[in-house]
């Protein structure tokens, strides 16, 4: 018989990261441990992007573009990616490949409009054309090379994982009478739920650990919420993440 108590007291806070300014994205990177994040600044809504790592939340890097165009495109290996929003237009010409190690810039660019992000390359089309003049920029050097079907094929490591929404709970769920809204994803062995509950002003966002018989860790992850969460958490490995309702604040767990 699998020991049930391999699950107990598995829920540990991993980090805690406030921000003072309203967080606008998030990017994981699925080659090392870290996230990447854009917040703006509410007032000049001004950009700044933080490289952050899994285990304690300590900052690697900090970002800030001279423009508030800019937003993050992705986070790969050792490279943070930007690139151009228009105020008129969806996009604008406009990239920037920026070092998260030397925290300088590989490629600033205003040639070239950015189409997709590939593994180790930008695909990008000239500004001077509407359609075709595709090329694709490397990187880690910021070199322009003409397209290749087998480059664009290979998309980056994606290990960002969400919860499905469940309708059926288990008998040792369903017997909580204020539980609003259910969410379940996979770790190993173990089963992780998610759901709210009312309080007395609002909503408590839980997660919960089991196996297929019962619950054998739980969290209350955040209190006193005004909305329940339409998402409530993203996962990567046995780490969660989750946002603050007043977007100011990430929180991650292991498990």
């Amino acid at each position: 018989m699998e020991d049930v108590h391999m699950f107990k007291n598995t829920i540990k806070k991993a980090f805690q990261k406030d921000f003072i300014e309203n967080i606008w994205k998030i990017e994981v990177n699925g080659y090392q441990e870290e996230i990447g994040v854009e917040i703006r600044d509410s007032q000049t809504t001004m950009p700044s992007y933080h490289i952050l790592r899994f285990e304690d939340g300590s900052e690697k890097m900090q970002y800030s573009p001279d423009e508030k165009e800019w937003t993050m495109e992705g986070i790969q290996k050792d490279y943070l990616i930007l690139k151009k929003v228009g105020e008129q237009t969806p996009t604008k010409e406009g990239i920037q490949i920026i070092n998260t190690k030397t925290q300088k810039p590989v490629l600033i660019s205003y040639e070239y409009v950015l189409l997709d992000v590939v593994e180790d390359h930008l695909h990008v089309r000239h500004r001077q054309f509407t359609s075709g003049g595709e090329q694709l920029i490397a990187i880690k050097t910021g070199e322009v090379f003409a397209l290749n079907d087998a480059t664009l094929r290979s998309y980056p490591k994606n290990r960002v994982c969400f919860p499905l929404t469940y309708d059926n709970p288990p008998d040792f769920l369903s017997d909580d009478d204020k539980r609003q809204d259910l969410w379940i994803s996979k770790l190993s062995n173990a089963y992780l739920w998610c759901y709210h509950t009312r309080c007395s002003s609002g909503y408590d966002l839980h997660i919960a650990v089991s196996d297929l018989e019962s619950i054998h860790d739980e969290v209350v992850v955040q209190s006193g919420i005004a909305k329940m969460f339409p998402q409530p958490y993203f996962q990567v490995g046995n780490q969660l993440f989750f946002m603050a309702d007043n977007k100011h604040e990430i929180v991650s767990y292991l498990v």
